[in-house]
């Protein structure tokens, strides 16, 4: 024989398990609160003696890195001309690392190409230059647009910079 108990009865039996279990884990708890991963907020910080207290203040990290700038940007010249640019490194937020560049060019269509190692510039980073001569065109060709990638490497970090270079007769 089964005895049966009035389900008021094991409803306010199970609120109070449920509650007494509820009040166990915030006294074992730090603080009464729940673990972080329930919580939704970030780990509270550890500290050691010697250590500072973190605020939670949102703090700023500059990122070292570089950026990179060439003039001229655009050139319009006859066949036989010289261009002189100019590639200039800025470091940004302390950057010290070695960048190595290379220029890769093309032109009538993707029919022209060309890529050319300038080297690598060490800090204080001095101005890169190269001298272009411009070539003569085809026959039949008046004009030709010669697009140039510069690019730039170091530290992790790749930069691009677009030259373009115009020939005409």
């Amino acid at each position: 024989m089964v005895r049966e108990y009035p389900p008021l009865l094991i409803a306010a039996l199970i609120c109070v398990i449920l509650t007494g279990t509820a009040i166990a884990y915030g006294l074992l708890m730090e603080g009464g609160a729940p673990p972080p991963e329930q919580s939704g907020l970030p780990p509270a910080p550890t500290r050691t003696p010697g250590t500072p207290v973190a605020t939670g203040a949102p703090v700023q990290v500059a990122s070292r890195s570089f950026s990179i700038s060439v003039t001229p940007a655009a050139a319009t010249v006859r066949p036989g001309d010289t261009v002189r640019f100019t590639l200039m490194v800025h470091p940004e937020g302390g950057f010290s690392a070695p960048v190595h560049v290379v220029v890769t060019a093309t032109a009538l269509g993707g029919v022209f190409r060309d890529s050319h190692d300038l080297g690598t510039a060490s800090p204080p980073y001095p101005p890169l230059t190269y001298d272009v001569v411009a070539p003569d065109l085809p026959p039949l060709v008046s004009t030709a647009t010669v697009d140039a990638t510069v690019t730039a490497t170091g530290g992790g970090t790749v930069r691009t910079e677009q030259v373009q270079l115009v020939i005409r007769r």
